[in-house]
């Protein structure tokens, strides 16, 4: 599958949000251009979050520092999150659909052993110890990721 070389091949959020678009499209036939990507210190037991009618998407960096220990899997977690949040921007709002949805695009699109669909189902909390739970953050502390979005038409943002 070309995906799970691309993702192989991916050097940053925007090579991997890139691929979660092309999978949605190939699986949902749906598309939407126009997000921005922040890093935030949110709760552990957040993965990010997509404010219903905005283009924003915030990930939580605490949790991706944590889930980094995990190289190989690192990429695959932050496909199915991104890929969560995608659908969310999309209109999806039920979580029990966003869910299940994010499981069938990294099943058809990486197959059932690939580290993006097993992501999909268990998310990077698994690999986390209880003393990454511990730690708390002062504030939100958002970054805005750079090159995030790369759009083909003349689309302004």
């Amino acid at each position: 599958m070309q995906l799970t070389f691309d993702l192989e091949k991916a050097k940053n959020y925007g090579d991997i949000f890139t691929l979660v678009k092309k999978a949605v499209k190939m699986s949902l036939g749906e598309h939407r251009v126009g997000l921005m990507l922040y890093l935030g210190n949110l709760p552990m037991n957040v993965g990010a979050f997509h404010p219903m009618g905005t283009n924003d998407i915030v990930l939580n960096k605490r949790l991706l520092k944590a889930a980094a220990k995990t190289e190989p899997r690192w990429k695959a977690y932050v496909f199915s999150i991104l890929l969560h949040e995608y659908l969310h921007s999309l209109g999806y709002a039920d979580e029990r659909q966003v869910r299940g949805l994010t499981y069938r695009v990294c099943l058809e699109n990486f197959g059932s052993s690939h580290p993006a669909s097993e992501a999909a189902v268990t998310g990077p909390w698994v690999t986390l110890s209880p003393e990454d739970f511990e730690a708390v953050a002062e504030d939100m502390d958002l970054e805005r990721v750079r090159d995030f979005e790369r759009i083909d038409s003349g689309y302004i943002i």
